[in-house]
């Protein structure tokens, strides 16, 4: 992918969040900027938890097939 599409894509996960937080945070807080913040970091976790454990499990996988191709 080219730089500016990787761009767009960044930016439109990024406003994606932004929104669901937005939301998240005026329809179960009291709309604060600390509710929104803690509402955020939620959202991101919660994101980037199976990524990473997907991340991870991927990287254990290449590195396993790689020893059995060596040997």
């Amino acid at each position: 992918m080219k730089k500016i599409e990787w761009l767009l894509a960044v930016s439109l996960i990024i406003i994606g969040l932004a929104c669901l937080t937005i939301s998240g945070a005026t329809m179960w807080g009291n709309g604060s900027i600390k509710y929104y913040v803690t509402t955020l970091m939620q959202v991101c976790f919660w994101t980037c938890l199976p990524g990473m454990i997907i991340g991870i499990l991927y990287v254990i996988i290449l590195v396993g097939r790689r020893k059995n191709n060596n040997h």
